[in-house]
């Protein structure tokens, strides 16, 4: 089992933060804690998603690359606040540091992802190999026409979109019934991206985009649509960690230990989601694309 999503960050200490993480977790997301988590729930790899409390100070996420190199892979996060060279060449500084993949999150570019800078890391990006995954935690419609460009400008790169596309907003967790609503017009939308065969889609956070409690079983019916239209070879669990053992930003009904969040998909019955389907979901897929099956 990978985990193709998550997040640790240091104890404020010799690493400091950027942003302060929320209160509750601020000792419970380093990379060691995480590890020994993971193990006893059976996952044997995962991606870490640059954590916005280092913002651009990736040196922790590359201690725990080098501490772990074979159950470690990293994304480090696009800087578009730079000049377009320089912004490409911290980009490949990172990749040569060990990082196979990039976020973009679409808030830190100041004039859009499709800009010449947003284009420039694209297609950068696609020549190392690295897939870049985008965040569109506002909402999946405001970035439609940026990502399609950008699938546009550079077809070589891999595209993933996080947690589902964010359909449901907000998108804070723990929102259950009618406390958040569904967008069926960027669900859509997300589907039709499935013609661009570079897009993957990760099944990821499910606290932030179901209406009901663990095990989400409201999810099975989009789960049953990406099938459909991705097939299993493009789509990838991911946890949120350590996000998901609040359930959201605070606790919230949907809290579940790291053992537990990992265990949620085997309670599913989807059309499509046979063995070989389960296999490529939670493991399968993020060992291809970010090169687990490779040494470090």
């Amino acid at each position: 089992m990978i985990d193709s999503h998550l997040h640790v960050w240091s104890d404020g200490g010799k690493y400091p933060w950027e942003v302060p993480p929320p209160d509750e977790l601020k000792s419970e997301a380093t990379y060691e804690k995480l590890i020994a988590a993971a193990r006893r729930a059976g996952v044997s790899g995962a991606l870490i998603v640059q954590p916005a409390n280092h913002k651009y100070d990736h040196s922790y996420v590359e201690s725990a690359l080098r501490s772990e190199p074979s159950f470690f892979r990293g994304m480090c996060l696009a800087n578009p606040t730079l000049p377009t060279a320089q912004a490409v060449e911290t980009l490949e500084a990172l990749h040569a540091a060990g990082f196979v993949g990039v976020r973009f999150n679409p808030y830190l570019f100041p004039d859009g992802m499709d800009s010449d800078v947003g284009r420039a890391l694209y297609a950068k990006a696609g020549e190392l190999g690295m897939p870049v995954g985008v965040m569109a935690f506002g909402g999946f419609p405001a970035q439609l026409s940026a990502i399609k460009a950008l699938l546009h400008h550079s077809a070589k790169t891999s595209l993933i979109i996080d947690h589902f596309g964010f359909y449901r907003q907000p998108a804070t967790g723990g929102l259950l019934s009618d406390a958040a609503a569904n967008d069926e017009t960027a669900w859509g939308s997300l589907l039709e991206l499935a013609a661009s065969p570079q897009v993957y889609v990760k099944v990821s956070a499910l606290f932030r985009v179901s209406a009901e409690l663990p095990p989400h079983l409201d999810l099975q019916p989009r789960l049953a649509s990406l099938l459909k239209a991705f097939g299993p070879n493009r789509l990838m669990w991911g946890s949120d960690f350590p996000f998901v053992t609040l359930g959201g930003q605070t606790r919230t009904q949907d809290a579940l230990t790291y053992e537990q969040a990992a265990a949620v998909p085997s309670f599913w019955s989807v059309e499509g989601l046979d063995g070989a389907a389960m296999e490529a979901l939670m493991g399968g897929t993020a060992a291809r694309l970010f090169h687990f099956d490779q040494k470090a």
